[in-house]
């Protein structure tokens, strides 16, 4: 079972290029990815301070476009923004 820690997971998307959105939410973060100015996807964050659990990893594998593996990557960092944008222009969403 893989839990990931919901502020370390915050920052290391904040340092693959997430930002905050502008869609407010009283339960959830909600970070968008842009590239080259242009809206790709979404995923949002649990403000507690619980471990994001495997329900909630598989939610936001999904809206990140990922397997499981690589998201897991991306929220502890060996999977650089560079790689991140390599798989999703591989599934055309960059186009």
């Amino acid at each position: 079972m893989s839990v990931l820690d919901p502020k370390k997971t915050y920052q290391n998307l904040k340092k693959k290029g997430f930002i905050d959105s502008v869609t407010k939410s009283v339960d959830h973060k909600h970070m968008d990815f842009f590239h080259d100015g242009k809206y790709i996807l979404s995923t949002k964050i649990s403000h507690g301070n619980k471990d994001i659990d495997n329900y909630l990893i598989k939610q936001m594998y999904v809206q990140c476009h990922l397997d499981k593996n690589d998201f897991l990557d991306l929220a502890k960092c060996p999977l650089s923004k560079e790689e991140f944008i390599q798989i999703l222009a591989q599934q055309g969403l960059l186009d």
